[in-house]
C-alpha cells in the first residue's frame, strides 16, 4: 500500500532517484528538476519470525531485511543518468547492495561518514522503465533502518541534459556557486602581525559576547582532556589552542600559565602514533605557543619545546615522517602533515623549510612545475591522469559534472568517479589542512590563496555545488571552521554556521573571523 504521509523518527533516510536525460547537437540548458514521490516504500524479512515495523524501511540485521523502493518511470525511454541516493543515519562505514529488479547487475557500496550514499544504476534501468522497483540489501549484522520524514521523502527527480561546461542542476529554488569574487593574487585579509598565526592586538577588536566567544571562553575553562599527539582524535591541542586565544584576548595570566602546562603536557606523547596524527595535533601547540609567548612565559620551557619541536618533524612514525607525508602524500595525511610543517617552520624561524613546504603546497594546488613529487592513488577524479594534482584546475566536465576544485586523492575514497558522486568526508578532512598552510603562508608574504587560480576557494566552491546537487556534502561538525577561513581570505559568503565546532587541527574561526 502506498504511503500518503511522511514518517518521521530521529533516524531519516532519502532514497532520490536523480534522471538526467543526455543532450545532443548543440548545449542544452539545464532545466528547474521535477520531482515525483516514491509509489511505494517498505521492507521485507527473508527469515521467519519477523515481522515489519510499521512505517519503517529496514535494511540487513538478524533479520535479513530487503528495502524495496517503487519509482513510477512510465511513458519515457531510459534515461541516459540515473543516480539511487540513500540517506541512513548512525550507518556510516555500513556495506549496502543496490539492484534494480529484474537485472543482473548489482552495485556494492558503503555509507559514507555522514550516513550518505549515491549510487549510479543508469546501466541497470531497462529500456523502457515502466514502473521501476529497487532493491536494497545488506549483509550487516546490525539493522539499518531507511525511515522517510517530510524534508527527505523518497523522490524522484527529472531533469534536462548538461551540456560540455556545464556545473549542472541546482535544486529548485538554490544557486550553484560558481566564480571567485577576489583576484587570483589578492593577499588575505587583516593584518596578521603574529610570528604564526594571529596576534593579540588584531585580536583585541574582536568581541567578549555572544556564542563564539561563549565556546571559545568554555573550551579554555573546561577540562582540556589528557594530551596524546599518538591520537589522531584528540582534542587536547585544539582546546589549548582556545586557552591561548582567552589570554590573547583578555590578558589573564591564568589562561596563560594553563596553555603553558598543555604545551609541555603534549612534548613527548607523539610516540607510538602515526604522521597523521601528528600532522593533526601539532599545529595548535604551535600556535598556542606564540600566542601566549612561550619564550616570556617560561624560556626554560620554551627551550625544550623549540629542540622538540625542531627534532619531532623529521623522526620516523612508522617509516614517515612529518615533512616526507607532506611531500609524498596528497590527501589529507600530507595536507594535514604540511601544515603541522609550517606552524613549526615559523616558530622556529626556519625560512628554508618554509620555502620549500610552499613549494610543495604550490605544486599541490596545481603548479607541477613548482613541485611534482606526490604518489597518487587511483586517478579516476583526477582532470588529467597523466598530470594529476592536488586540486583539480577549472573548466573541467566529466559526464556532465563540473570536477574543476575537486580533490581527486580525497575523493576517491569515497568510490572511482562516478555521478552522483559517493559521499566521503575526506575531502572537507584534506581541506582543514590546505586552509592552515594557505592562511599561515598567507600572512607571511606567500599569495597562497590565490595560487592554482584561486584552487582554495575553488575546492570549497566544488563540495557547495555538490551540496546544491546532491545535499549533505557542506560543512558539518569539526568542519564547520572552514567557510570562516574561505570567507575571510576571499570575502565571499559561503554558508557559516555559529558557534563552529572546532577541527582536528585548527578551530574558533567563528569568532576570529566572524562580524
Amino acid at each position: 500500500m502506498p504511503l500518503r504521509r511522511p514518517i518521521p523518527s530521529v533516524l531519516c533516510a532519502v532514497a532520490a532517484l536523480s534522471l538526467l536525460a543526455a543532450g545532443t547537437g548543440s548545449p542544452a540548458i539545464a532545466s528547474p528538476a521535477r520531482s515525483l514521490g516514491a509509489d511505494t516504500a517498505k521492507s521485507h524479512p527473508t527469515k521467519r519470525g519477523c515481522r515489519p515495523a510499521r512505517g519503517r524501511i529496514s535494511v540487513g540485521g538478524s533479520c535479513g531485511w530487503v528495502g524495496v523502493l517503487r519509482f513510477d518511470l512510465s511513458g519515457g525511454s531510459r534515461p541516459s543518468r540515473a543516480v539511487l541516493r540513500l540517506s541512513a543515519a548512525g550507518s556510516g562505514g555500513a556495506a549496502l547492495r543496490v539492484r534494480v529488479r529484474g537485472r543482473r547487475a548489482s552495485v556494492r557500496r558503503r555509507v559514507g561518514r555522514a550516513g550518505t550514499l549515491a549510487i549510479d544504476v543508469s546501466r541497470m534501468l531497462p529500456r523502457a522503465p515502466g514502473k521501476v522497483v529497487i532493491t536494497v540489501t545488506s549483509r550487516s549484522r546490525r539493522t539499518i533502518r531507511l525511515v522517510r520524514d517530510g524534508r527527505r521523502a523518497p523522490r524522484l527527480e527529472i531533469s534536462a541534459a548538461f551540456a560540455p561546461g556545464d556545473r549542472g542542476t541546482a535544486r529548485p529554488g538554490v544557486t550553484v556557486p560558481s566564480a571567485p569574487v577576489r583576484a587570483p593574487d589578492a593577499p588575505a585579509l587583516g593584518p596578521g602581525h603574529g610570528k604564526v598565526w594571529i596576534d593579540a592586538g588584531e585580536l583585541a577588536a574582536r568581541p567578549m559576547s555572544g556564542p563564539a566567544w561563549a565556546a571559545v571562553k568554555a573550551a579554555a575553562d573546561g577540562p582540556l582532556g589528557a594530551a596524546s599527539i599518538a591520537d589522531q582524535d584528540s582534542d587536547h591541542d585544539v582546546r589549548t589552542l582556545a586557552v591561548a586565544l582567552v589570554f590573547a584576548r583578555t590578558g589573564t595570566a591564568s589562561y596563560r600559565t594553563r596553555a603553558a602546562q598543555a604545551i609541555a603536557a603534549a612534548i613527548g606523547t607523539e610516540a607510538g602514533g602515526r604522521t597523521l596524527a601528528l600532522g593533526r595535533n601539532l599545529a595548535s601547540y604551535v600556535i598556542a605557543a606564540d600566542l601566549i609567548d612561550l619564550g616570556q612565559a617560561d624560556a626554560a620551557l620554551d627551550a625544550r619545546f623549540r629542540a622538540w619541536l625542531d627534532e619531532v618533524r623529521t623522526r620516523p612514525l612508522e617509516g614517515r615522517t612529518l615533512i616526507s607525508t607532506h611531500e609524498d602524500r596528497p590527501n589529507n595525511w600530507g595536507t594535514m602533515a604540511g601544515a603541522s610543517r609550517i606552524a613549526a617552520a615559523l616558530y622556529l624561524g626556519d625560512a628554508s623549510d618554509l620555502t620549500r613546504a610552499a613549494t610543495v603546497l604550490r605544486g599541490y594546488l596545481g603548479d607541477r612545475s613548482a613541485y611534482a613529487g606526490f604518489s597518487f592513488g587511483e586517478l579516476s577524479w583526477q582532470a588529467d591522469p597523466l598530470r594529476p594534482v592536488g586540486i583539480n584546475p577549472t573548466g573541467v566536465t566529466r559526464a556532465g559534472l563540473d570536477i574543476g576544485g575537486a580533490l581527486p586523492d580525497d575523493m576517491r575514497r569515497g568510490c572511482a568517479f562516478t555521478v552522483a558522486p559517493c559521499h566521503t568526508g575526506y575531502a572537507w578532512e584534506a581541506l582543514q589542512g590546505v586552509l592552515v598552510q594557505a592562511e599561515l603562508l598567507s600572512r607571511h608574504g606567500y599569495p597562497a590563496f590565490g595560487w592554482g587560480d584561486s584552487a582554495v576557494l575553488r575546492a570549497a566552491l566544488f563540495l557547495r555545488r555538490l551540496d546544491v546537487l546532491y545535499g549533505d556534502w557542506w560543512a558539518v561538525g569539526d568542519d564547520t571552521w572552514q567557510p570562516w577561513v574561505v570567507n575571510h581570505a576571499y570575502g565571499s559568503a559561503l554558508p557559516a554556521t555559529t558557534p563552529a565546532r572546532h577541527g582536528k587541527i585548527l578551530g574558533w574561526t567563528d569568532w576570529v573571523y566572524g562580524p
